[in-house]
């Protein structure tokens, strides 16, 4: 009967991604436990386990889980705890959450919901309802994510796009202004980029807005932070709890990064790509407005065109 289970399950896609492709945590002090549950599920999807509840948060940051297994009970710190912890994080708030639990009192599972859990499992542990409870979770994360993927990323260099600026980038402001954290915004242009669609064509345009934008990911690159294509050849760089310094030295390193991507323009008089870039740095309030601090890194950016391109010009900005 399970290896029934196992063989329909790991045959299934979803949108051309299995869920062999899926990572599991699994989080319980037994060793025992950790194995059973590992062995029942590592037939179709990849596990890692840990006993240590304290280092959950980095393991997380390191691979990424699709899926986390809590137990409930563990010494230092137990699952209600890690799994709050989890959903405060931006990095792991949309990762699920099952419990594994030997409780199965109507206020002990009220408990588990509440922390922000996805499902959970009474033990002792049912192999085939562990399998459907897993299978079901992580169908569902993989429908979540690939909803996300359209709606919010640009198809072409696979950035944020212009609909997550609208929706979800004010978010990124009201924790900042929350926090009372700087605010660094980076508005960044292609120079002389119609030239170049000019010269060699709208593929190679394409090809040149790919490059551009895997080298600006490639300058932020920390999980808080977006680069966002904002339109055309123009992106935009939110780089949260930032001050003008560390701003300065990311819109330094992106300009000098695309001048030696090496990508030929004929069209520029440096004769290479290159970009221009526009920052403005703020400790935001809740009287500020996001188009203003976009406004104002524009015309940083309008300041930089005009001082000879292939530069970085901004200001820090009290509202």
């Amino acid at each position: 009967m399970i290896e029934n289970e196992y063989s329909t399950i790991k045959a299934q896609t979803f949108l051309g991604k299995t869920l062999s492709d899926c990572q599991v945590l699994i989080v319980d002090d037994e060793q025992a436990s950790r194995l059973i549950l590992t062995s029942v599920l590592e037939e179709f999807v990849r596990c890692t386990s840990t006993g240590d509840c304290l280092i959950v948060a980095d393991l997380c940051r390191d691979i990424k889980p699709d899926l986390v297994i809590l137990d409930v009970n563990m010494p230092d710190k137990d699952g209600i705890t890690i799994c709050k912890e989890l959903k405060q994080s931006a990095q792991t708030v949309d990762v699920p959450i099952l419990f594994i639990t030997g409780s199965v009192e109507p206020s002990s599972q009220d408990i588990c919901w509440e922390a922000g859990a996805a499902d959970f499992i009474a033990k002792p542990i049912v192999a085939s309802t562990l399998i459907h409870r897993v299978r079901n979770l992580l169908q569902s994360k993989l429908r979540l994510d690939l909803l996300s993927e359209l709606t919010f990323r640009d198809q072409l260099t696979g950035l944020n796009n212009r609909h997550y600026l609208v929706t979800e980038v004010p978010a990124i402001l009201k924790n900042t202004i929350r926090e009372n954290q700087f605010l660094g915004v980076i508005m960044i242009d292609i120079d002389y980029f119609k030239g170049f669609n000019d010269t060699y064509g709208h593929v190679d345009g394409d090809k040149c807005l790919v490059s551009v934008a895997s080298a600006l990911k490639a300058c932020v690159r920390r999980p808080k932070d977006c680069v966002i294509r904002y339109g055309g050849e123009e992106f935009l760089v939110f780089l949260p709890d930032t001050d003008q310094q560390g701003c300065l030295l990311v819109g330094q390193a992106i300009v000098k990064t695309m001048y030696e991507l090496n990508i030929v323009n004929s069209s520029s008089p440096n004769k290479m790509v290159t970009v221009s870039a526009g920052y403005v740095v703020t400790q935001p309030n809740n009287n500020v407005k996001l188009e203003d601090i976009i406004n104002d890194a524009d015309q940083a950016l309008y300041e930089a065109k005009q001082s000879g391109r292939n530069k970085l010009k901004g200001y820090l900005k009290n509202y």
